[in-house]
């Protein structure tokens, strides 16, 4: 079954994959991985409801 994906706002969708991946990686990020995370946002919406859901599983995950 396909998930679907509402329309965020990629200024929303680009704080909050910062701060999960920030409380996953129990770290902050570079200016590199930030200004990746910035230029990941600005692509359709659901391509960033898709990375986002993968970012917050992962930082979920007890290694």
């Amino acid at each position: 079954m396909t998930k679907q994906y509402q329309f965020i706002e990629p200024e929303e969708t680009k704080k909050e994959m910062v701060n999960v991946l920030v409380k996953g990686l129990e770290r902050a990020l570079t200016d590199q991985e930030i200004r990746i995370i910035y230029w990941l946002s600005e692509c359709e919406y659901q391509t960033r409801g898709v990375i986002l859901d993968l970012f917050k599983e992962l930082s979920e995950k007890k290694w």
